[in-house]
């Protein structure tokens, strides 16, 4: 079985992954998760029925997805309110600000590459972690749109996952 997680950046995805992997490996022992975003090299050439596979990709309903959405069997859709994707992102730059880079660039040479000047807490990074996060910010709803157009094409299973932050946690809950 091949279960997508996905949605729009910053968002929770691999946490819901890693905690689907906890649950589901305490009932069945043959379970595998992968985060691949951008990567498609990350997943098994074949799948065997014998296994659950989790996984994690931001564009999953896209084109450019790691695998074809037709492929999965269940899709677990992340979609936080915009006060919470705003606390994500709030976040993910305090983060890259800390770290000097931000924003993985996977189509930069071959192996891709972050963005930043690599030095900690480097001024010069603020307008451009800043102008990161208001080009995602501003394609939001037409993103989510779009993802959520495709995936109701489909027949899919599916079932909409809400973050939320509450103190220093993310706490999730189901909208079927």
């Amino acid at each position: 079985m091949k279960i997508l997680i996905t949605g729009i950046g910053i968002t929770g995805k691999s946490t819901v992954r890693k905690r689907l992997y906890k649950i589901i490996t305490g009932w069945y022992h043959a379970v595998e998760h992968f985060d691949c975003d951008y990567d498609r090299k990350k997943l098994p050439i074949e799948f065997s029925s014998e296994k659950i596979y989790l996984i994690e990709d931001v564009h999953g309903p896209a084109p450019n997805a790691v695998s074809p959405l037709k492929s999965f069997n269940f899709i677990f859709y992340l979609l936080p309110c915009p006060f919470t994707h705003l606390c994500f992102w709030l976040s993910r730059m305090i983060i890259w600000y800390k770290e000097g880079k931000f924003s993985w660039d996977a189509d930069v040479g071959t192996k891709g590459k972050w963005k930043g000047s690599g030095k900690k807490y480097d001024i010069k990074n603020l307008l451009p972690i800043l102008k990161e996060f208001w080009q995602d910010w501003k394609n939001r709803r037409n993103r989510i749109d779009e993802d959520l157009c495709v995936i109701k094409k489909t027949s899919i299973p599916t079932i909409i996952v809400i973050p939320k932050k509450k103190g220093g946690k993310i706490l999730f809950s189901i909208n079927c």
